[in-house]
């Protein structure tokens, strides 16, 4: 795909705001129908000094789900979440090394392999619990699958973070053949609350761990599956938002995915990419705010 492999493409310059609104669209794209959104970012400090830009997702309720994808994303329901922000771009090489650094962490496999270890590119090849460490250590958490999903369409529907137009080269980096590309690359695939590169580059982690039939027992507020709160690790936890190899029916903003399914969708296209599974995870962090 155009773009995938452009490891030294910058969107502009990146300053760091304490708090900052823009217009929702912006990049030139049009607004799209229904609700107006503003973007809001702030930044915030991890212990190590590194800063995370941030973007906030106020409170209220979405329609969570999907009747168009298979049946782990139905029936779609409503769920009311309180006011957070996450992570604008997914946390990227130069901020886990920082983390590892300071915390005693070995080195991602991947930052060995030169198509993967550009400072701005993602993150790839953590197990769960690491990233969940890091979002720890930073003071902040993994999204919630309902908090990741939100951040990613909005409340008006809508199939993917930019709208409901097919994805093309211009809104992000999926079925390509070689790595992720540098976070921000994509501002045509940006969210409406401003969070870059949630459909494609690499799926993440979420908190939530992962059950086939969650959405007909869901709670209506704040959900998140922990039925074997306690373990470290636990069954097999959610992915989201898709990747760098992942075909264009995956960009959706309902999909949900695990390792296990994962494995299981290479194995039925006739292997060949099994190792490269972890190579396309990679994950992003959330930040509580006060109840609004």
């Amino acid at each position: 795909m155009p773009g995938c492999s452009q490891l030294n493409c910058r969107w502009g310059l990146r300053t760091w705001f304490a708090v900052t609104v823009i217009a929702a669209w912006g990049c030139g794209n049009v607004p799209p129908a229904g609700p107006e959104y503003e973007i809001e970012e702030a930044r915030f400090s991890t212990p190590a000094g590194t800063e995370h830009v941030m973007v906030r997702v106020p409170s209220g309720s979405f329609r969570m789900g999907s009747e168009d994808g298979p049946d782990n994303e139905r029936p779609v329901h409503e769920v009311f979440l309180d006011a957070f922000y996450i992570d604008k771009y997914e946390v990227t090489n130069a901020q886990y090394l920082a983390f590892a650094e300071a915390a005693g962490y070995e080195q991602p496999e991947y930052l060995r392999v030169e198509a993967f270890r550009d400072p701005d590119q993602p993150v790839v090849a953590l197990p769960w619990p690491y990233a969940k460490a890091y979002c720890e250590w930073a003071g902040m958490k993994l999204p919630s699958e309902a908090q990741w999903e939100k951040a990613a369409r909005g409340i008006d529907g809508r199939t993917y973070p930019w709208g409901n137009e097919a994805p093309d080269e211009t809104r992000g980096c999926f079925n390509a053949s070689d790595h992720p590309v540098v976070v921000g690359t994509y501002p045509d695939g940006v969210s409406p609350y401003g969070a870059h590169d949630m459909a494609g580059n690499v799926w993440e982690w979420t908190y939530d761990e992962y059950a086939h039939t969650f959405y007909y027992r869901s709670s209506e507020r704040n959900p998140v599956n922990l039925e074997s709160a306690g373990e470290e690790e636990g069954p097999d936890r959610t992915l989201r938002g898709g990747g760098w190899l992942s075909p264009a029916h995956h960009l959706r903003a309902s999909i949900r995915s695990t390792l296990l399914l994962m494995e299981e969708y290479a194995v039925a296209l006739g292997g060949g990419d099994e190792g490269l599974i972890t190579s396309k995870i990679g994950f992003r962090c959330v930040q509580t705010i006060e109840k609004e």
